[in-house]
């Protein structure tokens, strides 16, 4: 009888022990996975922040670009304004002159 129960308590501690040791196994497969899981985040939040940074510089780079032709396109207008009011004061300079000299005659 005393044999029967050295077995049974020799069957409890091998599977206490088993049971152990899987959960120690789980533990270690739950930490490697959760370990994956964070460098798997890290590297895709780093792929965002990449690409964040390289579609920000390509707008940037493209509003430089228009705020540089629609400089071009300001300056052009002025000088073309410049241009008409010079014409514009020059013919109006001479229509005075031509007055002036008429009522002198």
């Amino acid at each position: 009888m005393n044999e029967i129960i050295n077995q049974i308590i020799q069957i409890d501690d091998d599977s206490y022990k088993n049971q152990e040791n899987k959960k120690s196994e789980l533990l270690e497969i739950k930490q490697a996975y959760e370990e994956a899981i964070n460098i798997y985040k890290k590297e895709k939040l780093y792929e965002a922040k990449q690409s964040a940074r390289s579609i920000t510089e390509k707008m940037d780079s493209l509003i430089k670009s228009e705020e540089e032709k629609q400089s071009i396109a300001v300056g052009k207008i002025s000088e073309e304004i410049d241009e008409i009011y010079k014409n514009t004061e020059n013919m109006l300079i001479e229509k005075l002159l031509d007055e002036l000299f008429v009522m002198e005659d």
